[in-house]
């Protein structure tokens, strides 16, 4: 059985801001701009244990500016702009699972890929840095479902039937980013051994974690939580006969770089990405009608925009989340 809390706490947050609004020239030029410091306690966040949804709650603060302009050279041109600049952090001491990698970065430690369920789990040392006591208790409890050795009928959970055929500890690929060993095994099996184990392979014993061994993520970056995003947009009113206008319209707008979960690391980057929505409108006399035609995502980007990592049983695969494909279309409207 894995461990994770049942219950999670309420988010408190302490937020305080700052601004200002002005108008110069007449109204030719609008600027605002905002400062923000959020303290939050116990703040929420998913993940996925053993193919159990969990909410965690972390401390954590969150600061920023905001700035928002809007210029008009005539009264047939507007521009608008925007620009904001975050910073988050995980405050205080937080120990959880990495779903990519149950060793914790523990070069002392087998992440285990269980033959029953599919499942993970990690086994570590006692002793931190004994990786061979480690990987011998690995090997010997595989060496026993193998029936190179006797089992324990007596011991709950070890009614396995000989001849698995499981291999040995096996480090991963150097450019995988993985610094623990990994093997095949059964995570009841080693759980039961550990407990009997003792001393037989480290001093202070074998550990097994059904779901994960934890790490600490103080310092990390929130997830879905851009750096830096801005926007500019310009439209031009033309004049036609009968107090008609047309009003081309053009938006483009950068989101910067994010993290798709707590644990950050370049796996869980999502790069920045473009947009560009454009739009044309005739409106009618007094604007008692419009016609419009639109198209967003105009260059049909697929960036990525989000992403989340599911459970280990099904292959830890990554789920990610992109900007709409290129649509365009024609609204219409009346004033009554």
């Amino acid at each position: 059985m894995f461990s994770v809390p049942e219950s999670f706490k309420p988010e408190q947050v302490d937020a305080f801001e700052i601004g200002s609004k002005n108008t110069f020239a007449n109204g030719a030029l609008q600027l605002n701009v905002t400062g923000f410091y959020y303290k939050y306690k116990d703040l929420q966040l998913s993940r996925i244990v053993a193919r159990t949804s969990v909410n965690d709650n972390v401390d954590a603060n969150i600061y920023g500016i905001e700035v928002e302009g809007i210029v008009r050279p005539d009264p047939d041109w507007m521009i608008n702009l925007g620009f904001s600049y975050l910073k988050t952090k995980v405050a205080g001491d937080s120990f959880f699972s990495n779903p990519r990698d149950f060793g914790g970065g523990r070069s002392d430690a087998v992440i285990i890929k269980d033959i029953t369920n599919a499942a993970n789990c990690a086994v570590a040392p006692g002793t931190a840095g004994n990786a061979a006591g480690s990987n011998a208790f690995v090997n010997f409890v595989n060496n026993a479902i193998n029936g190179g050795l006797d089992l324990d009928p007596t011991k709950p959970g070890l009614e396995i039937k000989p001849g698995a055929g499981l291999q040995g500890t096996t480090p991963f690929p150097a450019d995988g980013g993985i610094a623990s060993t990994g093997a095949f095994s059964i995570c009841g099996v080693l759980q039961a051994y550990a407990a009997a184990a003792g001393t037989n392979f480290d001093p202070a014993g074998i550990q097994v974690y059904s779901a994960g061994i934890p790490v600490n993520i103080k310092g990390n970056a929130l997830p879905q939580a851009p750096n830096v995003k801005f926007s500019v947009g310009a439209q031009h009113t033309v004049h036609l006969g009968g107090d008609m206008t047309l009003v081309p319209r053009f938006d483009l707008s950068y989101t910067g770089d994010s993290y798709g979960n707590i644990f950050n690391g370049n796996v869980n980057k999502i790069k920045g990405y473009a947009q560009v929505n454009a739009q044309l409108q005739l409106n009618g006399a007094d604007d008692k009608w419009f016609i419009k035609g639109f198209i967003q995502n105009l260059f049909n980007a697929n960036s990525v925009t989000g992403l989340y990592v599911t459970d280990q049983s099904s292959g830890n695969y990554t789920n990610i989340f992109t900007l709409e494909p290129r649509r365009y279309g024609i609204a219409a409207g009346v004033k009554f």
